[in-house]
């Protein structure tokens, strides 16, 4: 998920709060329009439920150095994964030996990472 997706899901979730608690409000004693308000109410909350379930989710993103190697970052969307590692490799430790290759950032999945840890042994 990108951050701009992110953000456009975040704010559909503020954007559904807000008309299901106008629509409560202004519940009818009308049976028919009481009976739609309830299922625009109900089809929102569950949509509501999906957005955050899928803003809510960190996802592990691998990446590799420049000079070799690799690492993870845990973040939302793939921006925030890049900046987290800039940030973390733009110290003067790290000048020259760890520099992060931001074309090469991927959610990671057991096969690529399994094929990353076979490196090590």
């Amino acid at each position: 998920m990108t951050e701009a997706k992110r953000t456009a899901a975040l704010e559909r979730i503020a954007v559904l709060t807000a008309r299901n608690h106008k629509l409560a409000q202004a519940l009818s004693e009308d049976k028919e329009v009481l009976s739609a308000v309830f299922d625009t109410i109900t089809e929102n909350e569950k949509t509501i439920q999906d957005l955050i379930k899928i803003t809510d989710k960190r996802y592990e993103f691998l990446f590799n150095f420049k000079g070799g190697g690799w690492n993870s970052e845990w973040a939302y969307t793939i921006e925030e994964a890049k900046s987290l590692a800039a940030e973390k490799y733009n110290k003067p430790e790290y000048t020259g030996t760890c520099v992060p290759d931001m074309n090469t950032f991927r959610v990671s999945t057991p096969a690529d990472y399994k094929s990353l840890l076979s490196m090590f042994y």
